[in-house]
């Protein structure tokens, strides 16, 4: 065997064809293109058929799948794979610089959610330590927020497609939260829209009374939306010129951490 185009001839190994399988998924992710099986073997130095047989294993599990020209992409369970990842390491990886930078300049409490069927579990949480403002909002890690609360709800909302939206206001009542809660489906999916368009979810004391919030979607791979940023604080300071900064502020760091997910 030979080394040619970068890629060094498979070494003796406790487990050889997993390292193959790892290094042909390697080739695939770097590939503009797919490779068709000729050129997989020439440049992993393996036999057509031995590679064939591996091509086999791997596209039964969902990890690689046959392009259209006759070559190998890969597959939908390699996504899945970096969807896990990206729930589990480097959301919070990527998140928690960001996290620390917004409370440091804002002076604000930033929380991290997890999208759920029915809210937004709370992740991670950010708090400016010391004595630089006597009051501040608080959730431990864990707390679930209602699906349809404010600012977080309609980022995940902004996420759907507007028939999805439509269909599901018209079959879920929306509550009540404060006096200032939109309870009006139309009102509220103009709210949705909005935040679609800004890509900042905005809440004036919608879900808890004397709190302004505002929300941002991270992104992960495909666009898909994987977590939400957002920020709280009381209404009697976090508001005016200062939201409207925060609004920027949170907007650049949350695009930041959804590219550094992948999301392009």
């Amino acid at each position: 065997m030979t080394q040619q185009e970068g890629i060094s001839p498979v070494a003796a190994s406790p487990a050889p064809m997993v390292e193959r399988a790892f290094r042909l998924l390697e080739l695939l992710g770097a590939a503009e293109e797919s490779y068709t099986l000729s050129e997989l073997a020439r440049v992993l130095g393996m036999s057509k058929g031995s590679l064939h047989g591996l091509l086999r294993t791997l596209e039964a599990a969902g990890a690689v799948e046959p392009s259209d020209e006759r070559g190998y992409v890969l597959g939908p369970r390699i996504y899945d794979l970096a969807q896990a990842y990206i729930h589990h390491a480097g959301l919070r990886q990527f998140a928690l610089p960001a996290m620390r930078r917004l409370a440091a300049e804002l002076g604000e409490t930033i929380f991290l959610g997890r999208p759920e069927a029915d809210g937004v579990r709370i992740v991670e949480r950010v708090e400016v330590e010391g004595e630089r403002l006597a009051l501040r909002i608080s959730a431990p890690r864990g707390v679930r927020v209602p699906l349809l609360a404010a600012a977080t709800g309609r980022v995940v909302l902004a996420s759907w497609p507007p028939e999805r939206r439509r269909a599901y206001v018209d079959t879920h009542p929306l509550p009540r939260f404060t006096d200032e809660t939109l309870t009006d489906p139309a009102a509220f999916l103009a709210a949705v829209e909005e935040t679609a368009r800004r890509g900042i979810g905005a809440d004036h004391g919608e879900y808890l009374t004397g709190v302004n919030a505002l929300a941002a979607p991270i992104h992960g791979f495909g666009g898909a939306l994987v977590a939400i940023l957002w920020i709280a604080g009381v209404a009697s300071r976090f508001s005016g010129e200062t939201l409207a900064r925060a609004a920027d502020l949170l907007r650049v760091e949350a695009r930041g951490v959804s590219r550094a997910l992948g999301a392009g």
